[in-house]
């Protein structure tokens, strides 16, 4: 066999396995967009939501009820240590919380991550 056949060889057999392993895993073979959706369900009152990254803030949002704000973002491919964390607030409250962390969410349903903010709880609706 010569030199370049198996080079070639080596390259396939290495993307054969990248293929089965990622399709195993559920992370996508390229990098996706993940959107992240956030909707104010609170009663009769507004929802102020600051979400950033290490390096990137999306500034303050208001949201009136049944308002959604979302944002998307390319996930890190090789090294899963993408955070996103919000700051919320309204009257009665003001809550801090890690929107999307990627060992935890990966890329949700269909790369999109809901959440549902409510007076008592957070809730993820696509678990």
């Amino acid at each position: 066999m010569s030199r370049i056949t198996a080079v070639g060889c080596l390259f396939l057999a290495i993307f054969v396995g990248v293929q089965l392993k990622c399709g195993e895993s559920g992370v996508p073979v390229l990098p996706t967009k993940v959107t992240v959706q956030i909707t104010n369900r609170l009663s009769e009152r507004y929802l102020a939501v600051h979400c950033k990254d290490k390096n990137t803030d999306l500034g303050v949002h208001q949201l009136n009820v049944g308002e959604t704000y979302s944002f998307k973002f390319f996930p890190k491919y090789y090294f899963p240590t993408t955070l996103y964390f919000c700051h919320f607030t309204w009257l009665e409250a003001d809550h801090y919380f890690d929107i999307y962390v990627q060992d935890r969410d990966g890329y949700c349903s269909d790369n999109t991550c809901i959440w549902e903010i409510f007076a008592e709880i957070f809730g993820r609706k696509n678990l």
